[in-house]
């Protein structure tokens, strides 16, 4: 069983993470918050396998809250689950230390990504890893 810790300002998609990760056998919800200090002061004592982020939070931007949980734990594997174009936030986010990108609204693709990340891989889509390698090229 995984736990996962949820970094999330909006209500109802905070709870349709929640529902979607309770409906799969091997991942649960340890940990839940709306905030950044809230999440700063909740993942330490949760000890999750893995932080989904948000890319737009009040405080703080999640990239940012990224960096700050991997200066304090660097084996933390964190993914960004966003509604923003993966094209505008995708590299900056694997910059910051997420081990993956992937847009909301996608269930199918959500869950191919927390397995991905958990079992030690980076996820992007498939559009996003040929531009990518497109601009590594040049």
């Amino acid at each position: 069983m995984y736990n996962i810790f949820l970094v999330e300002d909006h209500p109802t998609m905070r709870q349709a993470l929640v529902r979607l990760l309770k409906n799969e056998p091997d991942l649960t919800t340890c940990g839940e918050a709306a905030t950044v200090p809230e999440a700063l002061a909740q993942i330490p004592a949760c000890a999750p396998d893995l932080v989904l982020v948000d890319v737009s939070l009040a405080e703080m931007d999640g990239l940012a809250l990224i960096k700050r949980l991997l200066a304090q734990n660097p084996h933390l594997l964190c993914l960004v689950v966003s509604g923003h174009n993966e094209a505008t936030y995708a590299q900056a986010a694997l910059q910051a230390g997420a081990r993956g990108y992937v847009m909301k609204g996608d269930p199918p693709a959500l869950l191919k990504a927390i397995r991905s990340v958990l079992h030690g891989e980076l996820y992007l889509s498939e559009a996003m890893r040929e531009t990518l390698l497109m601009r590594s090229e040049k």
